[in-house]
């Protein structure tokens, strides 16, 4: 657990745009179609310092018109590529706060929420404007 007293800022962010990246196939146990594979990483840092990565992936299985999303502790399908990223970043931002709880002190839990929410609705807003 960090001290209080010596953190002076806690970051989130996606830091990156969803990328194609067919390492991540593995991730379907080869029953993605490697050329429809993306991810994109949400990235927690403590003072500069990196706390961790949650990792969201999207797919479409061989032969499927449904994609799959994953994230460190969950899964599941959605219409299309679009639906599947929005499911993935909205079960990864919860999957990162979990984390930050972890990590540090309840008092900080409610600002947290606030600045992950804002963080989120910012990478929607960006997306949705293309």
């Amino acid at each position: 657990m960090h001290d209080m007293q010596k953190i002076q800022k806690v970051e989130m962010g996606m830091e990156e745009p969803w990328f194609k990246n067919h390492e991540f196939a593995d991730i379907f146990d080869g029953r993605a179609d490697v050329d429809t594979v993306e991810g994109t990483s949400i990235v927690i840092r403590i003072d500069d310092g990196l706390l961790d990565l949650v990792e969201l992936t999207v797919a479409q299985f061989h032969g499927d018109d449904e994609w799959v999303w994953d994230t460190p502790d969950s899964y599941g399908w959605a219409r299309d590529i679009d639906a599947a990223k929005t499911a993935a970043m909205k079960r990864g931002w919860h999957e990162a706060m979990l984390r930050l709880r972890e990590e540090m002190a309840t008092e900080v839990v409610d600002p947290l929420d606030r600045i992950a929410k804002t963080s989120a609705a910012a990478v929607r807003k960006h997306r949705e404007q293309g």
